[in-house]
């Protein structure tokens, strides 16, 4: 398979923040599926790819990351398949490559430092928790270039 190379992916991701910090400084509060997880997520897909998939099936809205799961089976698709569907590779063996997204309480993209999110109190994107060389507990994807 051809990945991205790690220029692509820090460019997408740094410019994917901006957009995401921008709609943050325009919303008076956290908004699932304009200034979330999932917004960042389809955003830098987007700005990886020059479209995205990610919206394709998302026409409800969520209160919760567990809502959001459970109202995607609803739609005929568990994260995995959402994920496949989008353009990622499932990562097997666990080690996390910047660029990689994760999904642990919420999307998570790697920075190649730190795992990344926006942050529940309306505040943006920033690092939630430094990636480890193996992430055993959490699922993990690799972008696939289009």
């Amino acid at each position: 398979m051809k990945y991205y190379t790690e220029e692509e992916m820090t460019e997408a991701l740094q410019r994917a923040i901006r957009t995401i910090n921008l709609l943050t400084e325009g919303c008076t509060e956290y908004t699932r599926g304009i200034n979330d997880c999932f917004a960042l997520l389809a955003e830098y897909d987007e700005e990886l790819r020059g479209s995205t998939k990610a919206r394709d099936y998302i026409k409800f809205r969520w209160k919760t990351t567990r809502e959001f799961a459970v109202k995607l089976g609803r739609e005929g698709y568990s994260i995995e398949q959402y994920i496949e569907y989008c353009g990622y590779e499932l990562v097997r063996d666990k080690r996390p490559l910047l660029g990689d997204i994760a999904f642990e309480n919420g999307a998570m993209i790697n920075d190649g430092i730190f795992w990344v999110s926006t942050d529940e109190n309306n505040k943006g994107v920033k690092d939630k928790r430094q990636t480890f060389s193996i992430e055993p507990r959490i699922l993990l994807a690799r972008p696939i270039r289009s």
